[in-house]
């Protein structure tokens, strides 16, 4: 124990340090230094304060130092794998962690910052764990609660993820960061005008939180108020130079201005602030793909597999790094969206012209018409475990008797065969519909008249405020309705569309035409056979654009640019049967539904 008189200053600095009165604490801790250089506890303090002011080395050397003096003690420990992760040394600053929980196996404040470190470095289910188990010994503590619900988002588990943040912020009602924080999972949620709520009362609280002038900047851009977009970010990196996310948010701006090359500028600066973050060089891929630079976007797209809701693939053979194909049997694993899944089995005939037996793997809605396109084909629908947030797939379905040699997701077939855009031109209509639905889809058609026929879908399945500026709403296309030479029928597909086909019906007397028995979301040979059976396709970029090109049927694709598929061209390489019909980002769809409008009037004409 100090003397009396170096405990009463080592006191009144503590004091001082709790007020936030950091100069008049230094100056005592110094005091106390001075006397007693041994000190551990002025050591100690004195090491976190100087970390606060941002002088995490000075901070770490008084720390370490207090560590030799008493290695006993869980908090030297805990504080200094905070500066360690200040210091951006995470595997050091784990190593302090886990020693202050050797110490302490119960020290709530070492599990919390231990699950908060691990939820950073992408092993989250370990600290879910940890910071569930320090919320089990606090109830209490605020930051439990907020970094619990950042490894809830990074999980996927937004529901959960809300309830943690709403928690800490609701401990911690003048924290800045449970707020902003809340803010970012409210955004996930589309609950933006809460989550502006949330971001306001962080940037009172705190006007230089570089992390909640980012997350306004994405709110804006989620409202579609672009300039005011650019200056959050850009204040956001006046704050914090090297702050990833705001490049990110920068680079997103620049793309959906599209301005391409000035985007791949800034998602290089996040690259080299993140090099390691799967969603910044997913997002940098398809700035790459749609410039063009196939070979390094493909690359940069092969980061998808580091994602944390990626499929984990248990009892894969060797992956398929293009080796020669000939008598060789070559799994194909399917992407993770059915439109994927379909756009890239264009590329299947290619891999069979290289003498592969090939092995498919599909969504199980596709399974009838995978095996009547591709008949030399072994195909399964896989099945998948786990959940959305951890799904898990077995392949103990694998043939025993010839077994499989390689195998490759479906997406990653383009590294090898789509590194130019004359790759593209390899590819024809691959997918074969049911000729016996195609003839009772006609047939229903044919009591409609003899008008031009065309299936419209106005959306995608989902909704949220980012996606649905991809998108129309159906009463965008009241002037094709009120077209009388032409018979529109929808093939939109999802939830709550009858209602609004029958909500437009009523209040203004036009709507698409809603062929019956027909399942146009779940039936795969429906959908064929509607599309097979049109004139004309009209669909957003979707699953339904990729059916309409793999069929070579006529289909015309409205989207805003820039489109990344299109790699950079005006058409959609390998699919010369789709026409673009694109807008500026901020523009809205009155323009194009008046160019598809008078585009389907004069082929109705002829």
């Amino acid at each position: 124990m100090p003397a009396p008189e170096t405990q009463n200053l080592l006191q009144q600095a503590l004091a001082h340090h709790q007020q936030g009165r950091l100069p008049e604490a230094a100056a005592l801790y110094q005091q106390v230094l001075q006397r007693s250089p041994r000190e551990p506890d002025a050591l100690h303090l004195f090491g976190v304060l100087m970390h606060q002011s941002g002088q995490h080395e000075t901070g770490r050397q008084l720390v370490e130092a207090a560590v030799q003096i008493s290695p006993e003690r869980p908090e030297f420990h805990s504080n200094l794998g905070q500066i360690l992760k200040a210091l951006g040394k995470p595997q050091e600053a784990e190593a302090a962690y886990r020693q202050a929980l050797a110490k302490a196996p119960g020290f709530v404040d070492a599990l919390a910052n231990l699950g908060a470190l691990l939820q950073e470095r992408g092993a989250v289910a370990e600290a879910i764990g940890f910071l569930q188990q320090a919320i089990r010994k606090e109830p209490g503590h605020a930051n439990a609660h907020m970094n619990l619900g950042n490894a809830f988002r990074k999980d996927g588990r937004i529901e959960e993820a809300e309830a943690a943040h709403r928690q800490a912020a609701s401990l911690a009602p003048i924290s800045e960061e449970t707020h902003a924080n809340l803010a970012t999972t409210l955004m996930d949620r589309d609950k933006l005008k809460e989550a502006e709520r949330s971001l306001k009362r962080a940037l009172l609280l705190n006007p230089a939180l570089a992390e909640a002038a980012n997350s306004f900047g994405f709110l804006l851009f989620n409202l579609r108020d672009y300039t005011p977009s650019g200056t959050w970010f850009k204040r956001a990196i006046l704050l914090a130079p090297c702050y990833a996310a705001a490049h990110t948010g920068l680079a997103e701006l620049a793309y959906f201005s599209g301005n391409i090359e000035q985007a791949i500028q800034h998602s290089e600066d996040a690259l080299r602030f993140a090099p390691d973050d799967p969603q910044i060089h997913l997002r940098h891929a398809i700035r790459l793909l749609a410039a063009g630079r196939l070979e390094e976007g493909w690359l940069e797209r092969e980061w998808r597999h580091k994602m944390p809701d990626r499929v984990r693939r248990i009892g894969l053979p060797p992956v398929w790094r293009g080796e020669p194909l000939a008598g060789k049997r070559l799994l194909v694993c399917a992407e993770e969206g059915v439109g994927d899944e379909i756009l890239y089995a264009s590329i299947l005939p290619e891999v069979t012209q290289q003498g592969a037996e090939l092995v498919i793997e599909c969504d199980e809605r596709l399974l009838p018409v995978f095996r009547r396109s591709f008949p030399d084909a072994l195909v399964h629908a896989y099945a998948r475990a786990g959940d959305g947030f951890r799904p898990v797939q077995k392949y103990d379905w694998l043939p025993k008797d010839k077994p499989v040699d390689y195998a490759i997701d479906a997406g990653s077939l383009a590294l090898y065969f789509r590194r130019t855009l004359s790759d593209f031109a390899k590819t024809r209509p691959y997918l074969k519909p049911n000729p016996e639905r195609i003839l009772q889809v006609q047939n229903m058609l044919g009591q409609t008249g003899d008008r031009l026929k065309v299936a419209l879908a106005w959306r995608s399945r989902k909704s949220s405020a980012f996606r649905d500026v991809h998108y129309t709403a159906l009463k965008d296309w009241l002037p094709l309705f009120a077209l009388p030479e032409v018979q529109v029928f929808s093939i939109q597909y999802g939830e709550n569309w009858d209602t609004e086909i029958k909500t437009l019906e009523r209040e203004t007397g036009h709507a698409p035409t809603v062929l019956p028995d027909l399942d146009l979301t779940d039936d795969f040979d429906d959908i064929l056979a509607l599309v097979s059976s049109v004139d004309v396709l009209i669909c957003p970029s979707s699953t339904l654009g990729w059916i309409g090109g793999a069929l070579g049927k006529e289909t015309w694709l409205f989207h805003p640019q820039p489109l990344f598929v299109q790699y950079g061209t005006d058409g959609f390489p390998g699919f010369p049967s789709i026409k673009s019909f694109a807008k500026p980002f901020e523009d809205g769809w009155e323009q194009t539904v008046s160019e598809i409008t008078a585009t389907l009037r004069s082929k109705a004409a002829k």
